[in-house]
């Protein structure tokens, strides 16, 4: 029997699974990622990529879904109160149980994770029973936690790769690749049949500016309330204020907030992932004024739909958004009302719009980032593993 030919052999693909707790449920920045990624990466040769997800999403490519107690469940909030924990880390807790059978059976190589409590337990997993995985953490939320239970990190913008090495993060464990981005297809603004079609299916005003603010509804990071109060401060005729996103804790008083000084003249929907593009199209304007974002996908994506964007200069918006939004140093109700007049005041041209989309679309489209994604996997997955403190 002849030989195989050496040069036709092939290399094992990289196994990797990718762990999302909220995917199926929640609608957070790694649960938009997570099936984006997989959806990007499939048919990649060099990698056999499987989604491990707390609920059914429908939109991942051979995704599995893991038993758990979800955060928003009676259950989980019954347990978390019992062991004095709050239920998201329960629903982790439960997640990493439900998940072993994968573990043991599928052999990754790689653990692709974002949830914090979720890493820890798979590193003491693999610490006490000598598995061979190499654990990846999304660090998206930009948090400031030492990264002692991961074996390699990916940070999304320079200023966080930054950030990490002055708090004294070894460099050789820190990737600085940015969140990949489904683009939809552009409005321009010179299509009022797509707006007003847009409005009608969203239920929203046929006449006026619409202005958008995509993110959870929140004081301490996305700053809710201070665009709440700097759209109730401009004069008339006032924008219509279209929140979009998901609740928070501090939904409910944002919400009577909004209520109180702009009557009717608001709204807040939580939209499923598939009837974003709608969203955008409705719209003529967009601000965020969030502080201290991991990444900002909502930046991004409102650049992709060519709207004009307002946001709060800091590190993160100069990478991600750069010249291609308008940006202001926002830290009082004047200084937003400062930048909304700013941004009113800007012409809605199709060119600029298509320009808004080709500045974030030459940099953070999939196609563009793709490779770069399959050589982050391999990397990390030859790592050197982290040893017990």
């Amino acid at each position: 029997m002849r030989a195989p030919d050496p040069l036709r052999l092939t290399v094992a693909p990289l196994r990797v699974l990718l762990a999302c707790t909220g995917l199926g449920r929640e609608r957070r920045g790694f649960e938009t990622f997570t099936r984006e990624c997989a959806r990007a990466l499939a048919g990649e040769e060099s990698l056999a990529l499987r989604v491990h997800a707390g609920g059914r999403d429908g939109h991942v490519p051979g995704e599995r879904v893991v038993p758990n107690l979800p955060r928003a469940s009676r259950a989980a909030k019954w347990v978390g109160a019992l062991i004095q924990r709050d239920p998201y880390f329960v629903e982790q807790g439960t997640f990493f149980l439900g998940l072993l059978p994968a573990l043991v059976l599928e052999r990754p190589d790689l653990v692709y994770f974002a949830d914090l409590n979720l890493g820890n337990a798979l590193w003491h997993w693999r610490r006490r029973t000598g598995a061979r995985f190499r654990l990846l953490f999304y660090n998206g939320g930009n948090t400031t936690m030492p990264f002692t239970r991961t074996d390699h990190v990916q940070v999304l913008t320079p200023a966080a790769l930054e950030g990490a090495i002055m708090r004294g993060e070894r460099a050789d464990r820190l990737s600085m690749l940015p969140h990949g981005v489904t683009f939809p297809e552009l409005r321009l603004p010179s299509d009022a049949a797509a707006r007003l079609r847009a409005r009608e299916a969203l239920e929203l005003p046929l006449e006026g500016e619409i202005l958008l603010s995509v993110g959870q509804l929140d004081r301490t990071t996305k700053r809710t309330h201070l665009l709440i109060e700097a759209v109730a401060g401009l004069p008339e005729p006032r924008p219509f204020l279209l929140l979009a996103g998901a609740d928070g804790p501090d939904g409910d008083g944002l919400r009577a907030l909004a209520a109180q000084r702009l009557g009717a003249r608001w709204t807040w929907r939580s939209v499923p992932r598939e009837r974003m593009s709608l969203v955008h199209a409705a719209a003529d304007r967009a601000a965020l004024l969030s502080r201290g974002e991991g990444f900002g996908l909502a930046y991004v994506e409102a650049l992709a739909a060519g709207l004009p964007l307002f946001v709060h200069d800091d590190a993160t918006t100069r990478y991600v958004v750069g010249d291609a939004g308008l940006r202001r140093a926002v830290e009082s109700v004047e200084d937003a009302i400062g930048g909304l007049d700013a941004l009113r005041a800007m012409a809605l041209r199709d060119d600029d719009a298509r320009a808004r989309r080709a500045a974030v679309q030459e940099r953070f489209a999939w196609d563009v980032l793709r490779a770069q994604y399959v050589e982050l996997f391999a990397r990390a997955a030859a790592s050197s593993a982290t040893e017990p403190a």
